[in-house]
């Protein structure tokens, strides 16, 4: 059986981290709406998750977009303000 990954996208608000806004079979696409995402209006920021189809638990923070920028750590900014993923 061959582990089927997609990666969703989500965007970081003052009071939420919102639903998902894009699920893709390719990290190219979803981080370059990441970045876009993460410059809209209330967006503090917007993260790439890789998710492991039909496997519980098998989710991996990715990528982390803050105004536009990639974060250097995936789950959280560099300037210590902005959390997911609970860490």
């Amino acid at each position: 059986m061959v582990n089927l990954i997609v990666y969703a996208v989500h965007a970081v608000r003052a009071e939420e981290i919102s639903t998902t806004a894009l699920v893709t079979s390719s990290l190219p696409p979803a981080e370059r709406y990441a970045e876009v995402l993460s410059s809209d209006p209330g967006v503090l920021a917007a993260g790439v998750t890789r998710f492991e189809l039909d496997v519980t638990g098998r989710r991996t923070a990715v990528a982390l977009y803050v105004a536009g920028a990639r974060q250097q750590a995936p789950y959280v900014s560099d300037d210590r303000r902005i959390y997911a993923n609970g860490r």
